[in-house]
């Protein structure tokens, strides 16, 4: 199921969820806010990210091209967010770009 007519609060939202769900379920007491730095803090690893990237690519209808696959781009949920959004303006972009008339 895609969510791609949702509130980039909702997406937020479900990104923080399945983070906790996925890799925080033994740390209770950790408060996951757009800026915790989840690679930093060794919340996501490598093997994690590849993992985030799945569920990412399936909820929000993207694909995250091996370029894009940069620990920047998964250092928090703001830049998680960020790179989301780049993916769909461009892919919205080249969209406009191949219609025929």
């Amino acid at each position: 199921m895609t969510h791609t007519g949702h509130s980039w609060q909702k997406f937020e939202q479900i990104i923080k969820e399945w983070i906790v769900k996925e890799f925080m379920y033994d740390q209770p007491d950790v408060v996951l806010t757009n800026d915790f730095a989840l690679v930093e803090q060794g919340i996501i690893d490598s093997m994690g990210i590849f993992r985030l990237i799945s569920m990412l690519e399936e909820e929000f209808d993207i694909t995250i091209e091996p370029d894009a696959v940069m620990l920047d781009n998964f250092a928090t949920i703001n830049d998680i967010k960020n790179m989301i959004l780049t993916i769909k303006s461009t892919e919205t972009d080249d969209d406009k770009n191949t219609r025929t008339f």
